[in-house]
């Protein structure tokens, strides 16, 4: 019997000790009271007059009053007492404080590594931590409503919170985190109680990021097989229709896996996205090359920042251009319409007045991109779509593009590999994959030292691909072109599609050359090749010059912005607004077509 009281002890101890001692500090006080209370009658039944008396006016009140001491009782009591009173005050009043101490202070350290259960609904969820996950948190600061983010990592909660309060005091944006609430846990990205306690079934988006710990040594088969795993034990779970999944994925197989085994089977086409970085940065860096002010575009469009994509399933094309002078018509795919503009509210704008007539001017539908020759830098998983796209763009231009790939930045390498090359209009410089945090970009710079002479000798524009968005100040020093952030832009595009799912196959479509002509792209034109009329040309307002455009090229290229004095200006606001735009043959027109 008292083997099995022990054993019974010994596994609630295991399971839960708070409550064994909680319980232990309880009985035992009670026994202290019945005892005490009884040998107290025993010593003297005419003081109490009964059992049940001295249990209430001796006993229990030494325990509870442990001030009251009653010197006109007998010794016998008095000693009783004083033992009681000062043996209560050890485990009764002081075990019951420094239990109810305890607890505060667990509550509190679970607050504080954030392991406390939380109330919350129409959050961003993101799963795991890694470098692009700053830049995302840091681009929600320009959303117009009020953001909840909630990050779920096994790492220290402390250091995520410091690195975000870091990131954003460095952006200089501590008047607008008012939009935004961030709660750090910490967890298991692959416990459902850990995700239930994150609220994984109220969250509006779910977003799984790809573990960055793995090498090139790495013997996973599978480089995403820990996103896989928590996308399996999401998707599985109670899933609203409206829940959306962005999962960031390394392997172009894993693609297929996500989208044919799991979102297929379990329903969930629609609501799972499968983001492979590597693809967009590279069809990204591609365009980037050919069109140089794409940059500057990319940024604005693809941020909560100034102009946004957005789509409608309701709204038609002509009747957008025709009736709402605050957002640009784009194109329809796949029964949605895509729109640029300031917010949502302003998809829903009317003209008040008639639209102007549009002045007639001359479009040059034949434009040519001449041949230009690239160098390229470094190696990384992006090269592939980088040299896929440069391909599909020969086609789709009709012209040549010519691509040295050099593998090192040692002085002989370079020489052996750019030795006869005659002239060179583009040097880009892409970064390591597999470095560590703190190595990030430390080859980019390097070879940016290496390449001065040369491209100063050819006057050639040098792109610099970034993953430390610090390093931006040391490239711009160089006078650099363009400087490409790539955890940046991925981190924008994410936080976009957080928002809308329906807009992915929009990022695809503009990123992605093909040589047929079907899909639409963003570029930059000169305005001397583009509108053959005598400059300088005024317009009277944004609108005209859209519609001037527009109409007078047969509907083929929608311009959506220009670049005047190395400025960039997409349009936006009332564009019916009166206003000169007056446009010269050094300025660049930022054109939708296919």
């Amino acid at each position: 019997m008292f083997d099995r009281l022990k054993k019974w002890i010994s596994i609630k101890k295991s399971q839960n000790a708070r409550m064994i001692l909680l319980l232990s500090i309880i009985g035992f006080n009670i026994m202290l009271w019945f005892v005490s209370s009884l040998v107290t009658y025993i010593i003297d039944p005419s003081l109490y007059g009964s059992i049940v008396g001295s249990l209430w006016n001796s006993g229990i009140t030494w325990m509870l009053e442990p001030g009251f001491y009653d010197p006109t009782v007998g010794v016998p009591i008095r000693i009783i007492s004083i033992i009681v009173i000062i043996t209560s005050m050890i485990t009764f009043s002081g075990g019951i404080i420094a239990y109810v101490a305890n607890l505060f202070s667990s509550i509190i350290e679970h607050a504080r590594q954030g392991r406390n259960e939380l109330f919350i609904y129409d959050h961003i969820l993101i799963l795991n931590w890694n470098s692009k996950a700053l830049e995302l948190i840091a681009d929600y600061r320009y959303d117009d409503l009020v953001t909840d983010i909630v990050v779920l990592s096994n790492l220290d909660k402390g250091l995520i919170e410091t690195q975000i309060k870091g990131k954003l005091y460095d952006l200089n944006q501590r008047s607008t985190i008012k939009h935004m609430n961030i709660i750090v846990k910490e967890g298991d990205v692959y416990s459902k109680h850990d995700l239930d306690k994150v609220c994984l079934e109220q969250a509006k988006t779910i977003i799984i990021l790809s573990s960055e710990s793995q090498s090139k040594d790495d013997k996973l088969q599978n480089p995403d097989i820990l996103s896989i795993k928590s996308l399996m034990l999401i998707a599985n779970s109670k899933l609203k229709p409206h829940q959306t999944i962005i999962v960031e994925i390394r392997n172009e197989a894993t693609v297929p896996l996500i989208t044919d085994k799991i979102a297929r089977d379990l329903g969930h086409v629609e609501q799972i996205i499968p983001i492979l970085p590597d693809e967009m940065l590279g069809r990204l860096i591609a365009q980037t090359i050919l069109y140089p002010a794409l940059n500057n575009v990319f940024q604005e469009l693809f941020s909560f920042q100034g102009m946004e994509f957005y789509s409608s399933q309701e709204k038609k094309f002509d009747d957008v251009y025709q009736s709402n002078p605050y957002a640009i018509p784009i194109f329809n795919r796949n029964g949605y319409l895509y729109l640029l503009a300031g917010s949502e509210k302003d998809t829903r704008m009317h003209r008040d007045t008639k639209l102007a007539m549009p002045r007639n001017i001359s479009i040059n539908k034949a434009l040519k991109y001449p041949e230009t020759t690239i160098v390229i830098f470094g190696n990384n998983n992006k090269l592939k779509f980088i040299l896929d796209s440069l391909k599909w763009f020969e086609a789709d231009a009709n012209t040549k593009v010519n691509v040295t790939l050099v593998p090192g930045n040692d002085p002989l390498t370079i020489k052996e590999h750019l030795d006869g090359i005659s002239k060179i209009d583009t040097i880009l410089v892409l970064s390591d994959d597999f470095l560590e945090p703190k190595d990030y970009d430390s080859d980019v710079l390097i070879t940016l030292l290496m390449i001065q002479e040369i491209a100063k000798a050819h006057n050639a524009k040098i792109v610099l691909e970034l993953l430390n968005p610090r390093h931006y100040d040391i490239a711009k020093s160089y006078n650099i072109d363009n400087t490409i952030i790539s955890n940046q832009y991925i981190s924008r595009i994410i936080t976009q599609l957080s928002k809308n799912r329906s807009l992915y196959p929009l990022y695809v479509e503009l990123l992605t050359y093909d040589s047929d002509n079907t899909s639409y792209e963003i570029y930059t034109f000169p305005v001397k090749e583009f509108i053959l009329d005598k400059f300088p040309i005024s317009f009277s307002s944004q609108t005209e010059l859209i519609h001037s455009i527009y109409d007078n090229s047969e509907h083929e290229f929608m311009p959506i912005g220009y670049i005047k004095d190395n400025k960039l200006r997409i349009f936006s606001g009332n564009m019916d607004k009166i206003e000169e735009i007056i446009l010269d043959n050094l300025d660049m027109l930022v054109v939708v077509c296919k």
